[in-house]
C-alpha cells in the first residue's frame, strides 16, 4: 500500500482546499489553517485536520482539488523612487538613472529566494545574465527591485 503525506504550511488565514465531486454535490472547503495534512493511499485520500479527525475521500467521486485564496505567483515587482529603475534587456541586467561614481549592493535571487549573483561594490555597469539558467529572477540594487525572466 503506497502512503504519502502532504504537509500543508500557509500564512493566508482565508486559504482553504475545495473538494469538487464529480456527481455535482456540494463542494467541501476546508480552511488550510484547520488542516494537519493530507494523506493518500490507491484508492482514497484523507484531510487530517488539527484535531486529529480525518474526512475520508474516494478518488472516482472527486472532481477535483482546489485551492483558494492562496498566491499561486509572484507579483510584478518594481519601484522606481529617485529616478532609478532597475532594467533586463538584451540579456543585460543594469539601471537606468544610475549616477556616475555612485556604488552599490547589487544581488539576483531565485525565485526561491536563494542568491545566485552578487556584487557587493556594483559600479552601475550592466552585466550579463549568460551563466544564469533559464528561470524567473529577482533582481535588486539598493531598494530598488525587478522581476525577470531568462529565457
Amino acid at each position: 500500500m503506497c502512503l504519502m503525506v502532504l504537509a500543508l504550511v500557509t500564512k493566508a488565514d482565508d486559504a482553504v482546499l475545495v473538494v469538487n465531486f464529480t456527481n455535482g454535490s456540494s463542494q467541501q472547503e476546508f480552511a488550510l489553517s484547520d488542516i494537519g495534512k493530507l494523506t493518500f493511499d490507491e484508492s482514497s485520500f484523507y484531510i487530517i485536520g488539527t484535531d486529529g479527525a480525518a474526512s475520508p475521500f474516494v478518488y472516482g467521486q472527486v472532481g477535483s482539488i482546489k485551492f483558494k485564496g492562496i498566491s499561486t505567483g509572484i507579483g510584478a515587482v518594481s519601484t522606481t523612487e529617485g529616478g532609478l529603475k532597475p532594467y533586463y534587456r538584451n540579456g543585460q541586467l543594469g539601471v537606468d538613472g544610475w549616477k556616475a561614481g555612485e556604488k552599490a549592493y547589487a544581488a539576483v535571487y531565485s525565485v526561491d529566494g536563494m542568491t545566485v549573483v552578487s556584487v557587493d561594490h556594483w559600479d552601475g555597469t550592466p552585466f550579463s545574465t549568460g551563466s544564469l539558467a533559464e528561470g524567473v529572477y529577482i533582481f535588486k540594487v539598493n531598494n530598488h527591485t525587478i522581476k525577470f525572466v531568462k529565457q
